[in-house]
């Protein structure tokens, strides 16, 4: 026997906080605080770097074991936003 796990996504496109260690030129983030919650990110599947005009932006795809969320860090403002969530 066997269980299939469905996953909606929906976009969500929302400022959040997020707590995130940089070291040796990278940057991790470690838990983002959303819906009234903190999330603690357990693991980093992707991660990409995209351009619109000017402004560049690191994505992050990661899960706390029951979640998936890509969360978008603007490397000129320095915000973070939530784009995508699938619970």
């Amino acid at each position: 026997m066997f269980t299939i796990m469905f996953f909606m996504t929906i976009e969500v496109n929302e400022q959040v906080r997020v707590g995130a260690v940089f070291s040796r030129g990278q940057l991790r983030p470690v838990w983002f605080d959303w819906n009234g919650r903190q999330v603690r990110i357990r693991e980093t599947a992707f991660s990409w770097k995209t351009q619109e005009g000017y402004t560049s932006f690191l994505h992050f795809s990661v899960t706390d074991g029951l979640g998936l969320y890509e969360l978008c860090y603007n490397m000129i403002t320095l915000n973070w936003e939530i784009r995508h969530a699938a619970d």
